[in-house]
């Protein structure tokens, strides 16, 4: 799930729920430590 939310995130696709652009703030808390380290191995980071 951390992938799911992370290609999200790099692929600035908009959240439905905010109108923007995806953010790690968005990522339910249960994966948002998860997508930080996947956006981390991608050359991403926080």
């Amino acid at each position: 799930m951390g992938a799911f939310y992370g290609s999200k995130i790099e692929n600035k696709e908009i959240n439905q729920k905010t109108g923007k652009a995806w953010k790690l703030e968005d990522v339910p808390a249960l994966w948002r430590e998860k997508t930080g380290q996947w956006l981390n191995t991608i050359g991403i980071g926080r």
